[in-house]
């Protein structure tokens, strides 16, 4: 196994790229209280880096990174990670979500294994499709609200209840 190194620096925020398989993403109005305390409070934008692997790829911070351009900024801080495996960075990005944020069912279907997800100690999810039982109803799903960054569309997306 490869040594993980990492190195901290002031980053371009254009330069970094949000991950496709960034599986948790915050509401409408949680985004704005996001930007409303980056306002109030930014030498958060010092304190708490942007989690990057070596070809600028955000492994923690997409809410902050995407708050930080609309409210102007043109960079940030970073700790850039080297030597992690793509297990590792998959894993990274899950732990670190599993206390904020909601559950992006959508990209859990698209681009995650369940049982991979399981293993990192998520919660179950029941996705149409999936094998799950047919007997499904809308009882057993948590609705929340799910809001584009980058063109401000709000749909809606189910996680499914702790049985």
């Amino acid at each position: 196994m490869a040594e993980v190194t990492t190195k901290n620096f002031v980053a371009k925020i254009d330069d970094l790229l949000p991950s496709e398989e960034n599986p948790r993403s915050i509401g409408r109005k949680e985004y704005e209280a996001l930007k409303k305390s980056l306002v109030e409070f930014p030498e958060m934008k010092q304190l708490r880096e942007i989690i990057i692997d070596e070809d600028n790829n955000i492994l923690a911070g997409h809410q902050r990174i995407y708050a930080l351009k609309d409210l102007g900024y043109e960079d940030v801080f970073v700790r850039q990670v080297h030597g992690l495996t793509k297990k590792q960075k998959r894993e990274f990005m899950v732990k670190d979500n599993v206390s904020s944020g909601k559950w992006d069912a959508d990209i859990i279907a698209n681009h995650w294994d369940l049982d991979e997800l399981e293993g990192f100690g998520v919660p179950q999810f029941k996705i149409p499709g999936n094998g799950g039982s047919d007997s499904n109803t809308d009882a057993d799903y948590k609705r929340h609200e799910v809001t584009c960054p980058e063109c401000g569309h709000h749909f809606e997306l189910s996680e499914a209840d702790k049985e």
